[in-house]
């Protein structure tokens, strides 16, 4: 109902204003709301430089109000040229021509003027279905909290008319958005209609070198936005955090974080509801954790003549050692070693560091592992399955367990 209601209205305001502008103006107008939709996102790229300076800092108000800045730059070119043409015609028929001819003129130009503000009208209701329908193509998926503002609600009762009176089709068929539009509209709305899928979002093998760099510390370790999904916030609030705003405003990195999630985003969809993944299928990506029982019994091996009260300090040390270290193998093959141990002579006697390198597959289950610290790379031939990873460190064989 509220569609037709609106569609009155602005049939009778184009009407009214086509009856004041006269036929002239209102066929310019007409041919400006025409070339402002066709034209909108390209010269919309010109106001997406401007806008951030202008104090929309916002990227995601940035990205909506381009084009319709575009749209309206190109409409008021064409109702200037419109009314330039109009005025020289007027002033003919005014002072050139008779005054019956004035009359008839006056006559003919306002009576058509309602009716091509009649189509303007019908134009403005195609365009604006096409903005409600692709708004709430959004916003019907992430309103999942109770406390949705005002605005949510509106477009979401809109598209709700859209459909009811099949206005949908018509805007459909004006043309879509760009396909990733829909593609994150979609796992936005996912995430927000499943946020136990949060933690799988988060250990999503292509995404999870992100987490190790430090300008994501501030999204990572933000409590409010890791619990936000679980507490059933709305997108607009998790939007307005301030770790958030952050990233959206470092524009190098968001443009890095949108293309790596462009480049996986059906891959990613199909994990997070099944947990599988059809890209990032190596046996070596993951987390995982020193077993030290396992490695001091490879270790053992080699040592025939260890008594077993030396074997208790040895297992007492490497506990304190390695108790901490952590192995991350990303999508990427990118390698994050985590309280990586070094002996000292010197108390504490025991040095940890977070040593950082990459991986590359010999085959299905062989891998070369290099890490780097300060210069000092160490390269490691390791072996993976489902559950174990085995790498040789020099003389040391050290066994991880995956960490689910």
């Amino acid at each position: 109902m509220s569609i037709w209601i609106l569609a009155v209205l602005l049939l009778a305001i184009f009407a009214l204003a086509g009856w004041r502008q006269g036929g002239i103006m209102a066929s310019f107008s007409f041919v400006g709301i025409l070339f402002g939709a066709l034209l909108a996102t390209l010269v919309g790229k010109i106001f997406h430089l401007i806008l951030p300076h202008l104090g929309a800092s916002d990227p995601l108000i940035a990205w909506a109000l381009s084009p319709i800045c575009g749209f309206i730059l190109v409409s008021i070119i064409f109702m200037l040229i419109g009314f330039k043409v109009h005025r020289q015609v007027e002033v003919f028929y005014k002072h050139k021509a008779g005054e019956l001819r004035n009359a008839m003129w006056l006559r003919l130009n306002t009576r058509a003027g309602i009716y091509i503000g009649l189509l303007n009208g019908a134009a403005y209701i195609v365009l604006i279905s096409f903005v409600i329908f692709n708004l709430s193509y959004l916003t019907t998926q992430v309103a999942v909290a109770d406390n949705q503002p005002l605005s949510v609600r509106t477009v979401n009762a809109l598209g709700n008319d859209l459909q009811k009176t099949g206005m949908a089709r018509v805007a459909a068929g004006v043309g879509t958005l760009p396909p990733n539009f829909y593609k994150f509209s979609d796992l936005t709305g996912f995430l927000m209609q499943n946020p136990k899928t949060a933690s799988r979002l988060a250990d999503y093998p292509g995404l999870t070198s992100l987490w190790q760099r430090d300008d994501m510390l501030g999204l990572v370790t933000d409590s409010t936005l890791t619990n936000a999904l679980a507490a059933g916030t709305s997108l607009g609030d998790i939007l307005n955090e301030q770790p958030v705003q952050d990233f959206l405003k470092n524009k190098d990195l968001s443009k890095n974080v949108e293309g790596i999630f462009v480049t996986n985003i059906d891959d990613l969809m199909t994990y997070l509801k099944t947990g599988n993944s059809a890209t990032y299928n190596d046996k070596l990506i993951g987390h995982w954790e020193l077993n030290i029982s396992v490695t001091l019994a490879w270790w053992r091996q080699g040592q025939p003549n260890v008594q077993p009260k030396q074997m208790k300090e040895i297992r007492n040390l490497w506990t304190q050692a390695y108790g901490q270290t952590r192995v991350l193998a990303t999508g990427d093959k990118l390698l994050f070693v985590k309280n990586y141990p070094s002996f000292t002579k010197q108390a504490p006697f025991i040095d940890k560091h977070d040593w950082k390198g990459d991986w590359s597959a010999d085959d299905a289950t062989n891998y070369t592992l290099h890490i780097n610290l300060n210069g000092d790379d160490k390269f490691m031939a390791a072996t993976a399955d489902t559950l174990r990873l085995t790498a040789k460190d020099g003389k040391t064989v050290m066994v991880f367990d995956r960490v689910d």
